[in-house]
Formats: structure tokens, sequence, C-alpha cells
């Protein structure tokens, strides 16, 4: 749980970092925002490193306690906190989306550079591999929602926290191939996500250019 807890602690740190680091190291600089602009934006960034945190770990804590549970009052109270922090992340995407982005692809990098020394851990390089490529693909197929102009339908938030909710059960099973399958049912349902809005803009497209022409034709 230790172990856990740690990658916890890096997820909310990286989300934090990765969303205050919007603007470029020059702008930082030259920020001539007003003190209390500053230390607003400053609280704010806090309040995300916090929150995150706070979601992912009560969605942890709920499946340890609702699968280790050893009576009916601590099988309740961990479902609960497992959908308490799914409902949370579906009505706050937009506010770490562009983080959880950057996290995947630093642990996606962070196991590929493991994989030098997989011999050593006695881990299976091939395992490792497979975990970086889940990991890679599913923070590229993720991308597209890190964009705040991002139109966000029903089909598209459900397949971000999908991901994130994938990301978060393989943290205690990265020491198996279940780690694997269990991210890319995530990347599944990204891919699904994409192709459905997909055609939701050529078919918006393709009213758009009847719509043109016809009006031409008059």
């Amino acid at each position: 749980m230790s172990a856990v807890v740690g990658e916890m602690a890096i997820f909310s740190a990286t989300t934090g970092l990765l969303d205050g680091s919007s603007h470029r190291i020059s702008d930082v600089r030259r920020d001539r925002r007003p003190v209390k602009e500053q230390v607003k934006s400053g609280f704010l960034i806090a309040g995300k490193i916090a929150a995150a945190f706070c979601i992912a770990a009560a969605f942890l804590s709920g499946c340890a306690m609702a699968q280790k549970a050893t009576s009916v009052s601590e099988t309740v109270i961990g479902w609960f906190l497992i959908t308490l922090s799914i409902v949370v992340m579906a009505f706050t995407v937009r506010f770490w989306a562009g983080g959880f982005v950057g996290f995947i692809a630093y642990a996606a990098l962070r196991l590929l550079g493991g994989t030098l020394v997989a011999s050593s851990l006695r881990v299976s390089p091939l395992h490792i591999l497979s975990l970086a490529a889940s990991l890679f693909a599913m923070s590229i197929l993720s991308t597209r929602f890190a964009s705040g102009k991002l139109r966000l339908t029903q089909i598209g938030r459900a397949s971000i926290v999908l991901a994130a909710i994938c990301a978060l059960l393989s943290l205690p099973l990265m020491d198996s191939y279940r780690s694997v399958a269990v991210l890319n049912i995530g990347n599944i349902a990204l891919v699904l996500s994409w192709l459905a809005a997909r055609a939701s803009r050529q078919a918006r497209q393709s009213v758009h250019n009847t719509g043109a022409n016809s009006w031409l034709s008059k």
C-alpha cells in the first residue's frame, strides 16, 4: 500500500506541476500580473494538487476496503468511496485532464528507461516494455482532452474517466501482465471515443457543406 501511496504522490505532484507550467518559463519571468493574481494562481495550483491526491487516494482506498472487507460496513464504505471519486472525476474532467496526460507520458518514459535495468530488478523486459507502450498509447489518445477548446461530449467524458480509472487500477497490478490488460481497456475506450468524435465532426461538416451548396444554388 505504501508503494501505491508513493505512486499517487507522484501523480498528484506531476498533475500540479504540469498544470502550473502551461505558461513558458520566459512568460513566468516576465509575469506582470498583480501580486494578488499571482498568489491566487498559486493557491489554485496547490488546490489542484491536493484535489488530485484526494480523489486518487479515495478511489484506491475504496478499492482496497471493498476487496479486503471483513464486514458489510467496510464493503459499503469501500464502494461509497469508489462511487464518490468516480462522480467527482466525471464532473471535473477539465480540471485534471491536462495533468493526467502529462503524468501518463512521464510514467511511460520512466518505464521505458526501466527496461535497461530490468534484468537487475528481476523483472521481464517485455513486461515493462508492454506497460510503457500501453501508457504511451494512452497519453497520445488522451492528448485531445488537454485542450481547453475541446467540445467535451458525454462519450468523451466517459472515456477519459474510464482511462483514468484504468490507470489507477493498474498501479497495484504493476508486477503482472494484468496491469497491461487493464490499461488497454482504457485505451479501447479512448479509441472508440475518438472514432465517435470523428464521425460526429464529419457529419456536421457534411450538413454544413450541404447547406452551403443549397444556398449557392439558389
